[in-house]
């Protein structure tokens, strides 16, 4: 678990590559999405991976299937991403 002080040692954008991964359930296609390479994202993962402490997604022949504990967090991550488009939506020209 990490402190208060190590969130700013986290790349925040590895939750929108885990919600458009648990979205599209391959890594692929969330890769054309986020506009990265496959491996781009694999590598992501792995840091997302090493971060949460669990795989996350295993490899199936066709895509990725969530953990327990990505299904978990799943609605706990679509909430910060909400929340994150709200702060951002109050924005005024500068």
């Amino acid at each position: 678990m990490l402190k208060q002080t190590d969130l700013s040692r986290v790349d925040l954008n590895l939750l929108i590559l885990f919600d458009v991964v648990m979205r599209e359930l391959h890594v692929g296609r969330a890769a054309q999405k986020l506009h990265l390479t496959a491996s781009a994202v694999s590598h992501g993962l792995k840091r997302l991976r090493a971060l949460l402490g669990d795989p996350l997604f295993l490899k199936t022949p066709r895509g990725v299937v969530p953990t327990d504990r990505a299904k978990e967090l799943d609605p706990l991550v679509q909430d910060i991403i909400s929340r994150i488009g709200k702060v951002v939506a109050t924005a005024e020209p500068f």
